[in-house]
């Protein structure tokens, strides 16, 4: 895999587990625990910043056959 694709998903994939990262030590040093309704809205965004990076990929993809 081209050096420039590993660096566009690693950079991807930090940006989406950062956040969440960032939730759960915030919620942690606080001293409490999520409840089930902010973990659910956790577990939502998860999945729409998934699917946002399904169609970032493809999209990637479209780019590196059309350039090729």
């Amino acid at each position: 895999m081209d050096t420039t694709l590993i660096i566009i998903f690693g950079s991807i994939t930090f940006m989406t587990v950062a956040p969440v990262a960032i939730i759960f030590a915030y919620l942690h040093f606080r001293g409490r625990a999520a409840s089930k309704q902010e973990l659910k809205m956790l577990q939502n965004d998860i999945s729409k910043i998934k699917s946002d990076i399904e169609d970032i990929k493809e999209q990637i993809a479209d780019f590196i056959i059309k350039t090729n």
